[in-house]
């Protein structure tokens, strides 16, 4: 069965491509965050260890420096690894994907925040 992006706006699944697919962490904070930076609402309910089962999100939406490719046949994140990169705009332009995912809108504060980080 493949995997498939639960970015918003991300179409991306695993049987597509050789793009590496990463699982939500099981730690509750980082956890937290990388559901913050999703901004998708449906997904803040869930507990961490629900979303590692059953979320995954492809290796497009981490900075090429949280990615570790110590081993050819294998992609992981380092330990800190948080995702920052997200289309959160496409879904304006087409009516059909807002039906797929909810999308939080960000604020001012919270574009900055992100592009701090």
């Amino acid at each position: 069965m493949p995997n498939f992006c639960a970015a918003p706006n991300c179409t991306r699944k695993s049987s597509q491509s050789d793009l590496a697919f990463f699982r939500f962490p099981r730690d509750p904070a980082r956890c937290r965050k990388w559901v913050e930076n999703c901004r998708r609402a449906d997904l803040e309910d869930k507990t961490p260890d629900q979303l590692n089962k059953h979320y995954r999100l492809c290796a497009k939406h981490f900075e090429t420096s949280m990615i570790c490719r110590t081993s050819p046949y294998r992609t992981v994140l380092r330990d800190n690894a948080i995702p920052t990169i997200f289309d959160l705009t496409s879904h304006l332009n087409n009516p059909h994907s807002r039906h797929r995912k909810q999308i939080k809108e960000l604020s001012g504060d919270e574009i900055r925040t992100l592009k701090q980080k």
